[in-house]
């Protein structure tokens, strides 16, 4: 269903207008080979969460998705390896269970110029930001963690392996200075609103693009994204 969607998708939209398009062209890869798999599984200690690994074993191991595309999971597992070294982090549970919002922990003021203000004249304000981006680029913050999606700017999306909320999906904006936030939606349900939404998009609906708050939580549950 989801194939024949795409391929819909790809047919309505030749010229590539919706966003992150031109990056994916509209192409799935070939599911999972078997050895990526128990790679991941080795390390997690676990099987993948459901959702996830329906989709990579039946559906296609990355390509067309939200944004730029879905990683595929070798690719995932490879970044990880960087970053870390090893993909011991996997084995571990993530310990978050909501929203990490750094304006809400940094008392950032309602008025967006006056925030900017105090960044650049308040030195004690501006190291609260640098604190809180620190912590959660370090661990226990990135445990159990896949990266699946780039959003771009530097913002990406994880899939949660172990712990509380493992199979929800998360948006991590905190090297902007923004925080983590939780789309309270297993991956097909990201992806399946995604690709909802990319249909409506290329048959003209442009009721999707009016201005909203938390615009990167778009194809999750959270409440915190809502029209301006």
């Amino acid at each position: 269903m989801i194939r024949e969607q795409i391929a819909q998708l790809a047919a309505a939209d030749r010229e590539r207008k919706v966003p992150g398009a031109r990056s994916h062209g509209y192409r799935l890869n070939p599911p999972a080979e078997t050895a990526v798999l128990a790679r991941a599984e080795s390390a997690i200690g676990a099987p993948l969460p459901a959702e996830y690994r329906e989709f990579v074993t039946t559906v296609g191991d990355g390509g067309a998705g939200p944004y730029y595309g879905v990683l595929p999971l070798a690719t995932a597992l490879d970044r990880l390896e960087h970053v870390f070294g090893s993909l011991l982090p996997l084995g571990r549970d993530c310990p978050l269970s909501t929203d990490v919002d750094f304006s809400e922990l940094a008392g950032r003021p309602d008025d967006w110029n006056e925030h900017v203000a105090r960044l650049q004249s308040d030195p004690e304000y501006a190291a609260r930001y640098d604190d809180l981006t620190q912590t959660y680029n370090s661990e226990p913050w990135l445990d159990g963690r896949l990266p699946i999606v780039d959003y771009g700017s530097g913002d990406w999306f994880f899939l949660v392996l172990r712990g509380a909320r493992r199979g929800t999906v998360w948006a991590d904006c905190s090297d902007n200075g923004n925080g983590l936030y939780c789309l309270e939606v297993d991956f097909l349900s990201f992806y399946r609103r995604w690709l909802d939404d990319a249909l409506a998009r290329a048959a003209g609906d442009q009721s999707g693009l009016r201005y909203v708050s938390y615009d990167i939580l778009r194809y999750g549950r959270n409440p915190r994204f809502q029209p301006i």
